[in-house]
């Protein structure tokens, strides 16, 4: 993977967004309580770095206690029909401390314990002042889990703006395809801003709304879907919903999307709206509450983070992943149990990382049980020198058809020029011409 940022960026602004490595690692231990390497490797101690291939399930059990079920019962296997996505091979290496960009870090440990809930868990948004809300969660486990939650929704890439290419591919369960789309993805973060100016609040519209980021998604693939657009206001107000908009290119409309338009499914992907980037639904005690439960709090061997000069890619005619790295990491499993039996899912199953808050997996449940959809962010792209990560491998399934979808967005690219203005639709639906 080359190094996008350095290669990208004028070597002024390249600069701009360096960090000194060393400080990130201590004052990410400072803002966690905790290094990564130093809380794994109690389970299963077998099973040391490595080659490792599928074959080795019949001798290596301690595999199967180290994996997370659903990779290990559907994607840890010889390549194939129905599933994309799998690997029947990878290495494990040592576990290395993971650590966000400085400026947020250090936003972090100066807001410290200014995040309050209240009595039901739910952020008071207006007592946030910027960095991870709460870097060491407290409370009932239904409280730590939403803050897992909001640590993890409120995140911070690394820079305030960000843009990569998106591309998406779709398969049956007989890998033909079915589906294929290219989009720019762009991110303006406009609350607990802590790179480029302005910082904090974007302006005082942002802070008045308590609006915290702004996601665009202008279309170039299909053709027929060349210049769509869509556009997520998300919000930190329980309250009050994400805004949501799109504008279709050839009828020349802009749509503001309902409750249940969220619901639907995103164009090249097995997931929601409700769902991209892995999980954006609101945590609120009025629209389509949820019970929150934490089931597990261990280790789990999963995908390490790609670093410039990393090779793992995706094979195009077994839908396999090759040059895998894995590696053990301190993670957290929460449960969400829907309340309105009129949504979508019934249950939700998140697996996050508790050194940096990276969501790793979702798996979602119909009404009934039945697990439905699977949304991962597979392989993080991490660049050290910034400490600027994405999800640049994203894997989503519908479980009961047996589709695949896979979405690429391994280049992203710092923005520091961005205003609110270049986020209107009108601005937006010329972004590709």
């Amino acid at each position: 993977m080359p190094d996008y940022i350095k290669t990208l960026l004028p070597p002024e602004v390249y600069q701009h967004y360096c960090y000194d490595i060393e400080k990130m690692k201590a004052l990410q231990a400072e803002t966690v309580g905790f290094k990564a390497p130093d809380v794994v490797g109690k389970i299963a101690p077998e099973i040391t770095p490595g080659k490792y291939t599928f074959k080795d399930i019949q001798t290596k059990p301690g595999l199967k206690e180290l994996m997370i079920p659903l990779m290990y019962e559907k994607f840890f296997r010889q390549a194939g029909p129905p599933l994309g996505g799998t690997f029947s091979e990878f290495e494990i290496v040592p576990t290395w401390q993971y650590y966000n960009a400085l400026p947020q870090l250090q936003a972090t440990l100066k807001y410290k314990g200014k995040a309050k809930v209240d009595d039901q868990g739910f952020l008071d948004w207006k007592s946030w002042e910027g960095g991870i809300p709460f870097p060491r969660p407290f409370g009932s486990d239904r409280m730590k889990a939403m803050q897992f939650i909001y640590n993890t929704e409120m995140t911070h890439r690394g820079a305030d703006g960000l843009i990569a290419p998106a591309a998406s591919k779709g398969w049956n369960k007989k890998f033909d395809p079915i589906s294929g789309s290219i989009a720019h993805m762009l991110i303006f973060t406009i609350a607990g801003r802590v790179t480029d100016e302005p910082l904090g609040w974007l302006d005082e519209r942002a802070k008045s709304l308590g609006e915290f980021q702004i996601r665009g998604g202008p279309m170039v693939q299909p053709r027929d879907m060349y210049g769509n657009v869509t556009l997520i206001v998300s919000t930190l107000d329980p309250n009050e919903s994400n805004k949501m908009y799109a504008y279709a290119a050839m009828l020349r409309r802009v749509r503001k999307m309902s409750g249940t338009d969220s619901q639907d499914t995103v164009v090249g992907a097995n997931v929601i709206f409700d769902d991209s980037g892995g999980f954006n639904r609101k945590l609120s005690p009025d629209q389509f509450p949820y019970e929150y439960k934490i089931l597990a709090d261990r280790e789990y061997l999963v995908p390490a983070y790609l670093v410039p000069g990393d090779t793992f890619y995706l094979t195009s005619k077994e839908l396999e992943f090759r040059n895998l790295k894995m590696v053990r990491r301190p993670m957290i499993v929460v449960e969400l149990i829907q309340k309105d039996p009129a949504y979508v899912y019934g249950r939700t199953v998140l697996y996050f990382d508790k050194e940096t808050f990276d969501l790793f997996l979702n798996e979602s449940y119909d009404q009934k049980g039945r697990l439905f959809r699977v949304a991962f962010n597979f392989a993080w792209s991490f660049n050290p020198a910034t400490g600027i990560r994405n999800p640049a491998y994203l894997p989503s399934y519908n479980m009961q058809v047996e589709q695949t979808a896979v979405n690429w967005s391994p280049g992203i690219v710092p923005i520091n020029y961005w205003t609110r203005g270049d986020f209107s639709l009108s601005k937006l639906q010329h972004f590709t011409k």
